[in-house]
């Protein structure tokens, strides 16, 4: 089954390939309202004749992953913020979504954002479909996802035993301070350079008695 929809030079290709003649009723649904989400509508469909034959096919090539910026400020990428490592994210709301590892067989290890706990957490991605709440690292999960609110949980090295030195909001001082992440099971009160932690959390100068931070 394909969906093709064409504008201007560009032209969007949506393949579903399955391991039998028969296609479940559910996932063609969800292929079609994967379709609709890209622009593409009804009449562009295309169902493939049965042969009753595996016929080989061309190698999928992955697409370009195109960017946007979120509206908070984020460091330079020398300074360690990871802010081009942002991928493509459409809808707000996708950060409340629930894990989904979509219906193909893969083995993919990605992160979803768990506004429950303010933290990203590790799930397993079949491949295809599942929905937006889906990031290749920790780091993209949380610069997407993050909420101020993460600033005032309490700063937490993890589980783990790594040593990777980040940055947190210290909510009693006021300021960013450095930590060593142990690399798993912490929370969202984690940045990658100091001046990220400033820009979103802010920071008290000496002798200052209250806060205020205007994005």
């Amino acid at each position: 089954m394909i969906k093709q929809k064409q504008g201007g030079n560009k032209t969007t290709t949506l393949k579903l390939y399955g391991r039998s003649p028969d296609l479940r009723p559910s996932l063609v649904e969800e292929f079609t309202q994967l379709a609709k989400e890209q622009g593409l509508n009804d009449d562009a469909i295309i169902i493939l004749k049965k042969t009753q034959e595996c016929v080989p096919g061309k190698p999928a090539q992955l697409p370009e992953i195109q960017r946007m910026k979120r509206n908070v400020v984020l460091p330079s990428p020398e300074e360690g913020s990871g802010g081009a490592d942002t991928p493509m994210f459409i809808n707000a709301d996708s950060c409340m979504s629930p894990p989904d590892g979509g219906p193909c067989f893969a083995m993919f290890t990605r992160y979803f954002y768990n506004s429950t706990v303010m933290a990203c957490q590790e799930f397993i991605f079949g491949g295809c479909l599942g929905n937006q709440n889906n990031f290749l690292t920790e780091k993209a999960c949380l610069q997407t996802c993050r909420t101020e609110a993460a600033c005032r949980l309490p700063i937490t090295p993890g589980k783990c035993n790594g040593q990777e030195e980040l940055w947190a909001f210290d909510s009693v001082s006021g300021k960013c301070v450095s930590f060593k992440y142990g690399g798993c099971k912490g929370n969202g009160n984690k940045f990658y350079s100091q001046r990220e932690c400033e820009e979103y959390c802010g920071v008290m100068k000496d002798g200052d008695e209250e806060l205020m931070k205007v994005n």
